[in-house]
């Protein structure tokens, strides 16, 4: 139950999280679809053909992953069957499991997500749900419940199929729904996992992290300070592809770029990504959008002597993760403000809405008064005197005052039209 709810509420977060920018061309993505996301302010801070479907290739293990700990036993030992571990050995990376072999579940859970094995991601699905099939439907419909709409599975490695597809978008969600699994998220941190000696092996081997972003030993050029995780991809259909999360200072990033190539020894998903770090941390920062001391309007007030006007200011400050380039100009305000209103007026008294528009986000607050009026008695008094001669209760007592007169009238009239009747009919 908490698993849906906290998926319900992902999907909810992520399809309402605003685009405050679209990408300049100074800052093109080289790969097919990227996003790049800061978490604690919940904004995407740019986004390059994020809904366009592509091969995630071994990002797909992020998914894997997920379901597994939902639906696994961490502390089971599984036993590699044959239809684990057949055709794979010729296609992408694998752990080199044999069949037969006895091995813990959560060294499957290293081998998957430190060394992307394909033959561990099958022996995971195998185990946790009796088939590859039958687990590929806890992913999909995994997906659906975070919200991946544009999102389709047919395997538990990534390796390529048609039908077998994601977007960056949606990528991210799988991306920030892994990582809130502390056990993922400390998997997918780790440079390095060893395989242990097993029924199958007499020997251990090293095998170390794909992402390069975490670890110097491979590849130093792409080393990321701050870096925190967390899948690599690649098949030639699908191109480069990495999700990516780094820390800079109360910023935490994540990317994903989808579809990257190698060009002259440069591999495309650690290069993009980089940018995207660097280009979040240098062009967007935690500002204050509107501020609470912000004259909006003034609202005209009755019963005052000293003034006939107040001023009206935002109930509280608006903060954003905005370019550095924001200007409060490029806001649009809508606002409605009482009709009428009367001192006395307390500082801090609503008086009014306003909504504040930026980019594809907006912000709903109260406008209040600036200042406190205070109400004039004289004008106060002619007020209620006035207000009483023009009420509904002084024209109810008129309308009364009226008919009794009236019928008072109409009384009379009949009374000395019976007594001239009654004089006339003693003369004869």
């Amino acid at each position: 139950m908490l698993k849906k709810i906290f998926c319900l509420a992902l999907a909810a977060v992520l399809c309402c999280t605003p685009v405050l920018a679209a990408p300049a061309p100074e800052h093109r993505v080289a790969a097919k679809g990227a996003i790049l996301y800061e978490l604690s302010t919940d904004t995407v801070l740019l986004e390059q053909d994020a809904d366009m479907k592509l091969y995630p290739a071994s990002t797909t293990k992020l998914m894997t992953a997920l379901v597994a700990m939902e639906y696994g036993n961490p502390q089971d030992v599984v036993t590699v069957t044959r239809d684990v571990v057949d055709g794979l050995y010729e296609q992408g990376s694998a752990s080199y499991l044999l069949a037969g072999e006895e091995i813990s579940f959560m060294d499957l859970m290293r081998y998957l997500l430190i060394g992307s094995g394909n033959d561990a991601a099958n022996a995971l699905a195998i185990h946790v749900s009796g088939s590859v099939e039958n687990f590929v439907e806890l992913m999909n419909n995994t997906a659906r419940e975070l919200g991946c709409t544009n999102t389709h599975f047919v395997n538990p490695h990534g390796l390529h199929d048609e039908d077998h597809y994601t977007t960056a978008r949606d990528l991210l969600k799988i991306s920030l729904a892994a990582m809130k699994n502390e056990t993922i998220a400390q998997l997918v941190a780790e440079t390095e996992v060893v395989l242990p000696v097993t029924n199958k092996h007499d020997r251990t081997t090293t095998k170390y992290t794909t992402n390069h972003l975490i670890s110097k030993k491979s590849a130093r050029e792409y080393f990321y300070e701050g870096a925190i995780g967390i899948k690599t991809g690649y098949t030639t259909p699908a191109g480069m592809c990495l999700a990516a999360a780094c820390v800079k200072g109360d910023y935490t990033y994540y990317s994903v770029v989808l579809g990257a190539e190698k060009v002259d020894g440069v591999d495309g998903r650690f290069a993009e990504t980089i940018k995207l770090f660097n280009y979040g941390a240098a062009n967007w920062s935690q500002q204050v959008m509107l501020s609470s001391s912000e004259p909006i309007a003034e609202v005209p007030v009755r019963l005052s002597a000293d003034q006939d006007t107040v001023v009206v200011r935002p109930s509280e400050n608006i903060t954003a993760m905005l370019p550095n380039t924001f200007e409060t100009g490029d806001l649009k305000l809508d606002y409605t403000l009482e009709e009428d209103v009367a001192a006395p007026v307390q500082q801090g008294d609503v008086l009014g809405k306003l909504t504040v528009r930026y980019g594809d986000k907006s912000y709903a607050l109260d406008l209040v008064a600036a200042d406190s009026v205070e109400r004039s008695t004289m004008l106060y008094v002619l007020d209620c005197v006035t207000g009483f001669f023009v009420s509904t209760t002084f024209k109810v007592i008129v309308a009364a005052l009226v008919a009794l007169v009236v019928i008072f009238v109409a009384y009379m009239i009949f009374i000395n039209r019976r007594r001239a009747k009654r004089r006339k009919n003693r003369r004869h």
